[in-house]
């Protein structure tokens, strides 16, 4: 009797469970470092810059990293990563108890958290796709889109009340201890990867050479680099708007943090319910290229109005925005992912993550210094015009070329 093919093998349930426990500290964390940086400013400009300093070494790390993760073992990246990072945040967690609040200090804890990050996300994203079993790609990915909308829905409001009620010292050392425990998890991984073939000795003439070889296949790829350009425009109109809906719920009367964690909450919900629909539900490969441009297009409109809303607009507006981008989403990785040469992933994965990481940090900081000028709602507006003129420029325009990558899926 054949064994029956099965998604949840060893390894995928394992790197499962420990993104889980990861995200749950990931989440509490994002919220409350935006919180309480501009809680103890005042100013969305700094808050913005904080978050582009977070993200500034996503600009070079994974470029210069991808050569040496594609030559060696990912999964003992991630799981040195993973401890590193929990250590960090334990050590900065004993400083805050001491130093209290520091604007510079926490620029230099946002810079050296924000490199482990990238050179992490590197190697996960490239090792994740090798977990997934022949034929269950696109299942895979629904999964790992799942993930962070479950826990956020769970954690967001429980992080607003811990952050209100205790020092945001104990959510540092929580997060410590639960990347410490993912770790652990990590460890247990059992995988055959496969790397390019390693040189005797690190010669940087050869390395520097692999870096412009995933240049040079990006160049050709067309269809790849105009989806993941939008992806880099749409992501960091994302992340500005969420920055400036967090500066308008923290000072605008009526509304409260608690109200800002269940927005997030609702976004995400929307996501987990588009998530399981993912999972049940194969969308035929035709037809994928066409729901993603649609799903763009009612993105942007709908973040474009979302602070002229009542309160249970906004919660339904996010809701509706978390169900439809994590299909997108899923998509896009699905044949993105099956696409790419698995000796190349992680120098192909770092160049576009480059672009997405700049984009966001630029708009973070753009965002935080209109929002010192202009009303947060009408820079929310301007926001969503640019993401959506991208629309048309990078992907509508691109259809003959990005449709066909949209219908590929390994296995």
């Amino acid at each position: 009797m054949s064994e029956r093919k099965t998604l949840w093998t060893k390894n995928f349930t394992i790197i499962t469970l420990g993104t889980v426990i990861s995200a749950i500290g990931g989440t509490a964390m994002n919220l409350a470092l935006g919180l309480v940086v501009f809680d103890n400013t005042g100013s969305s400009w700094l808050t913005g810059l904080f978050s582009a300093v977070s993200m500034l070494p996503a600009l070079l790390l994974p470029v210069l990293m991808a050569p040496y993760l594609d030559n060696h073992s990912r999964k003992k990246a991630i799981v040195c990563l993973d401890c590193a990072m929990g250590l960090l945040y334990l050590v900065f967690g004993a400083y805050v108890h001491f130093a209290g609040f520091s604007y510079i200090s926490y620029l230099f804890f946002g810079l050296l958290s924000g490199s482990i990050g990238a050179v992490y996300s590197t190697a996960y994203s490239a090792l994740y796709p090798d977990l997934i079993p022949d034929g269950f790609m696109q299942k895979g990915y629904s999964v790992s889109s799942l993930i962070y909308p479950t826990v956020t829905v769970v954690v967001s409001p429980l992080a607003a009340i811990l952050y209100a009620k205790l020092d945001i010292k104990f959510l540092f050392f929580g997060e410590g201890v639960l990347l410490l425990v993912a770790s652990l998890f990590e460890s247990w991984i059992r995988v055959e990867e496969k790397q390019a073939e390693k040189a005797a000795k690190f010669d940087g003439r050869a390395y520097v050479g692999q870096i412009v070889e995933g240049i040079r296949f990006l160049k050709k790829e067309g269809a790849v680099r105009s989806l993941y350009a939008y992806m880099a425009v749409t992501n960091a109109t994302g992340n500005a708007t969420t920055l400036l809906t967090m500066a308008y719920f923290q000072s605008t009367p009526g509304l409260t943090t608690a109200m800002y964690s269940l927005l997030v909450s609702a976004d995400t919900l929307g996501r987990v319910v588009g998530g399981l629909a993912h999972y049940v539900l194969k969308i035929p490969k035709e037809k994928r290229f066409g729901v993603a441009q649609l799903v763009y297009k009612i993105y942007n409109v709908m973040d474009g109005v979302l602070l002229f809303l009542p309160y249970w607009g906004m919660l339904a507006n996010r809701f509706v925005c978390g169900l439809l981008g994590v299909n997108s989403a899923t998509l896009r990785e699905t044949a993105v992912q099956s696409y790419l040469p698995v000796e190349m992933r992680a120098r192909v994965n770092s160049l576009l993550n480059v672009a997405l990481y700049a984009g966001v940090m630029l708009l973070q900081m753009v965002a935080g210094a209109l929002g010192e000028l202009l009303p947060y709602r009408l820079v929310v507006v301007l926001l969503a015009c640019v993401s959506m003129s991208a629309v048309y420029l990078l992907i509508v325009r691109n259809r003959k070329t990005i449709q066909p990558l949209m219908a590929i899926e390994k296995g």
